[in-house]
């Protein structure tokens, strides 16, 4: 990690889905303002839901640093519920 991307706020657990929710708005934000790369993910990042429903039991997204390339996955189980946001 870098000067850039060492103080992305982390996730161990989410505990609802509206820290989910919360996380991906997060992650917006860091692609649209701060210039992180989105490399992977299930949908795009504000398409987790459509018609009121996850769009998968399971979703996720691989955003890129910008500077040093450091890798952050959010992943979320909507079927059995948890997930998390972080490093790697």
């Amino acid at each position: 990690m870098c000067n850039y991307c060492e103080k992305i706020t982390l996730v161990q657990d989410f505990k609802s889905p509206k820290d989910y929710e919360k996380t991906m708005a997060y992650i917006g934000k860091l692609i649209e303002k701060d210039g992180f790369l989105l490399v992977d993910g299930t949908c795009p990042v504000d398409g987790y839901k459509r018609d009121g429903y996850w769009v998968d039991d399971i979703i996720y997204h691989v955003i890129e640093c910008p500077k040093c390339g450091q890798k952050f996955t959010s992943v979320v189980n909507t079927y059995r519920g948890g997930g998390s946001f972080k490093k790697g």
